[in-house]
């Protein structure tokens, strides 16, 4: 065994010789968001992406309750809050990914007749108008909602470019769901909410070859379909990906689901007394809420969301908004990460720092860089330097400098990572410490961090052939 192991706590690590933070990536303006989804080919309607262009979500969005000085929240992928009570249904405005999705899914074309049931906030009313839809039917059941959607509308002068635009808005309750059908039907459907099963009442108000997109309720969740009216009584449908909406309320749904009349309840649940300080701290609380894609995926990022969180300077009633979006875009870059987009991930670490510094943002951020790139370094030696307890960043600096050839200055950072006080994958660091020695030559060395690796890790495979590898060679 090498005798410099009396020294273990990362004291003999020159911190200073470390580079400094020259990049701080940062979340980008809504427009870019937008562009670059077209670039991924998640936006392939040109008509759409002007429109995305100039309708950005965060002025349909509650004030932020703190200092503006991270404006582009909007382009995230976090949800955003347009009402305050974020435990009410659609209460979230979903993200430009979902909003893009959807809407091509309906293929708008000029003129056409919509109807929309349970909007969010006005953004996608809006993106509606732009689109150039002639009549645009909102349903929304919640009178005090519709009140002050209505409200925001015209304080946005969004009345004014209707009429601009030639588009005439309907704002209605379940009541007037039926009342006025155009004659030929509604030429396109959007119900944003949940389902339990097939909307027969509004598919018999939908035009011939009209489309109705809705979320449906299956065993498996909410299910995206798609439904066009072929002929009199007949309708194709396609099962798309899972949407993870809210459900409507019952009475709602059974007048959209059957053809019976609508019914109001008596029973309708008391408003809450909430905040915008609330809504927004709150807002991201499920990961999976009106996200998109196959259940797979929805799986996965409730996984990674909870695997990890960031390490705020006030804990429990004491986080405020700051923090609570600080965490919220650590868990969402954490997603991306292990996604693969690393740009973006980065970007939302970035911004999580910014707002509230915290190691693990720092960590993870400099985790996207390549394992060449002095950024990456430098933001782990941001990570050490915001608290030097925490041990990812320390084991993360031995893996850069092993991978550059540097393994004896590579073995003082691992045993930093080994002792510190926050690091719970103190495994991790031993298997690195292993293949350090090993590279030096060291067996004896080699074989003592691996054996303490595997009684952390025993589930790993490569400890084992790396554990027969080292006993073979001593024997």
């Amino acid at each position: 065994m090498e005798r410099d192991w009396n020294v273990q706590d990362g004291s003999d690590c020159d911190l200073n010789s470390l580079p400094l933070v020259r990049t701080w990536p940062s979340l980008a303006p809504h427009a870019e968001a937008v562009e670059r989804l077209v670039l991924m080919g998640a936006i392939e309607d040109d008509r759409l992406r002007d429109v995305l262009l100039r309708s950005p979500r965060g002025i349909h969005a509650l004030s932020l309750p703190t200092e503006p000085d991270f404006v582009n929240i909007e382009a995230s992928a976090l949800r955003l809050p347009w009402w305050s009570d974020v435990d009410a249904p659609n209460s979230l405005l979903p993200g430009i990914y979902e909003t893009a999705q959807v809407i091509q899914m309906l293929e708008i074309e000029r003129n056409d007749s919509v109807m929309l049931v349970a909007p969010r906030g006005n953004w996608w009313t809006e993106i509606l108008m732009q689109m150039g839809v002639s009549r645009l039917r909102i349903i929304e059941i919640d009178e005090t909602r519709r009140v002050e959607l209505q409200r925001r509308w015209n304080e946005l002068r969004l009345d004014i470019v209707a009429d601009a635009c030639g588009c005439q808005i309907e704002w209605c309750g379940a009541e007037d769901i039926y009342k006025g059908t155009p004659e030929d039907g509604w030429d396109k459907i959007l119900v944003s909410g949940g389902l339990p099963r097939v909307p027969v009442g509004l598919l018999m108000r939908l035009s011939f070859e009209g489309i109705a997109v809705a979320a449906i309720g299956e065993s498996t969740g909410t299910v995206l379909q798609t439904i066009t009216r072929q002929a009199e009584g007949e309708f194709q449908s396609q099962w798309l990906a899972i949407w993870n909406v809210d459900m409507i309320q019952d009475e709602v749904a059974q007048s959209l689901c059957d053809l019976a009349p609508f019914v109001e309840s008596s029973n309708l649940p008391e408003p809450k007394t909430t905040s915008v300080n609330s809504a927004w701290m709150h807002a991201n609380d499920e990961p999976t809420r009106d996200r998109l894609g196959p259940a797979a995926l929805l799986d996965m990022i409730e996984e990674v969301w909870a695997e990890v969180s960031a390490t705020t300077e006030s804990e429990g009633f004491g986080v405020d908004v700051r923090e609570a979006l600080a965490q919220d875009l650590f868990r969402m870059g954490n997603v991306l990460q292990r996604l693969g987009i690393l740009r973006i991930a980065a970007e939302h670490h970035g911004s999580s720092f910014q707002l509230s510094p915290s190691p693990e943002a720092a960590c993870y951020l400099g985790m996207t860089f390549a394992e060449d790139e002095e950024d990456g370094l430098a933001w782990q030696r941001l990570a050490i330097e915001t608290n030097p307890n925490y041990g990812g960043s320390w084991n993360e600096i031995g893996e850069s400098l092993l991978q550059r050839g540097q393994a004896e200055m590579a073995i003082k950072w691992f045993r930093g990572a080994i002792n510190s006080v926050n690091y719970c994958e103190r495994g991790a660091a031993w298997a690195n410490l292993a293949r350090a020695h090993l590279e030096m030559g060291r067996t004896t060395s080699a074989l003592f961090a691996a054996q303490e690796a595997a009684a952390l890790m025993p589930d790993e495979d490569e400890l084992d052939e790396l554990l027969e590898q080292l006993t073979d060679d001593l024997a």
